[in-house]
């Protein structure tokens, strides 16, 4: 991975290289993505958002191309530019500005609230058709497992998958501007400033302000019947899940335990995924008790 940042900071055209050839490998699998932004983060962090514009023009002439050619379409390269690209720009450029972290992962919590409301108003019936598609999907699957499901509980299945589809989808796309954003001041960091992201993300705090709207957005979803705010809370927890992550990985930095509890940490999180509970919880309170501050830190 390193290497890879090596050959991003090389010049513009393996920068391009990178940021367009993983974009159209995301088509297949989506993690690719994450590096796609991460290089095009990088770029914004070390050089500046004068090349990362030359490189998402150059890297957007080569996906429109290459999505001709291989998929008959420039479709992919229109929506890496607006949907990816040009957010992780924006969201490093306030990095690069501002060396916080935290108000970075913030005005991107503001641009997720945002495509959040786009999504409900300028594609009201998407949730009706990805539904029907998912039941047309799982319909083979049910038949072909023998389970016995009453058309009552599939209906309320997809009422609620229909409603959710638009938050979950701006959700995704946050999600992956923000990897992109963590693993580019990563690499940033590695080749130029040791550890440097660790300590930041270990003691990253959105603060007070952002777990009231979560918190206020989650007893909001209970009474009230509103698409936007069923998104914008799976927006906000999503995000709050983050900060929960960041808070278990500074208790286990301050106390100075292998990396073996990171590992079994993430493996419990997929074996367990009600977990997420717990650590959604961990995140909102961790704003006003500021967890990692009550632990007390190993001696070296």
């Amino acid at each position: 991975m390193i290497a890879l940042a090596r050959f991003i900071l090389r010049g513009q055209s393996q920068a391009a290289l990178v940021v367009a050839t993983t974009a159209l490998l995301a088509i297949i699998l989506m993690p690719f993505s994450w590096l796609s932004a991460g290089a095009l983060t990088l770029v914004v962090l070390h050089l500046g958002k004068e090349a990362a514009f030359r490189i998402i023009a150059i890297a957007g002439l080569a996906t429109i191309v290459m999505g001709w050619i291989l998929l008959g379409t420039p479709t992919v390269a229109f929506i890496n530019i607006l949907f990816l690209w040009l957010p992780t720009g924006l969201i490093a450029y306030t990095l690069r500005q501002t060396v916080s972290l935290a108000l970075s992962v913030q005005i991107l919590t503001l641009f997720g609230l945002g495509a959040v409301l786009v999504m409900y108003l300028m594609f009201p019936a998407m949730g009706e058709t990805w539904s029907k598609a998912f039941l047309e999907l799982l319909k083979p699957a049910i038949e072909q497992s023998g389970a016995q499901i009453e058309q009552a509980h599939l209906d309320n299945l997809m009422y609620w998958f229909a409603r959710a589809v638009p938050g979950l989808l701006a959700v995704v796309m946050v999600f992956n501007v923000l990897m992109g954003l963590f693993i580019g001041r990563w690499w940033q960091a590695a080749l130029f400033n040791p550890k440097g992201f660790s300590r930041e993300f270990n003691e990253l705090r959105l603060g007070k302000v952002f777990a009231s709207v979560t918190a206020l957005l989650l007893i909001a979803n209970a009474f009230v019947d509103n698409d936007w705010v069923l998104g914008s809370m799976l927006m906000m927890v999503a995000l709050t899940l983050v900060q929960g992550t960041a808070v278990m990985h500074g208790v286990i930095d301050r106390k100075q335990l292998s990396r073996s509890w990171l590992f079994g940490f993430y493996v419990l999180l997929i074996l367990i995924p009600q977990v997420t509970v717990i650590l959604a919880i961990v995140g909102l309170l961790d704003a006003w008790v500021d967890i990692r501050k009550q632990i007390s830190p190993n001696a070296a």
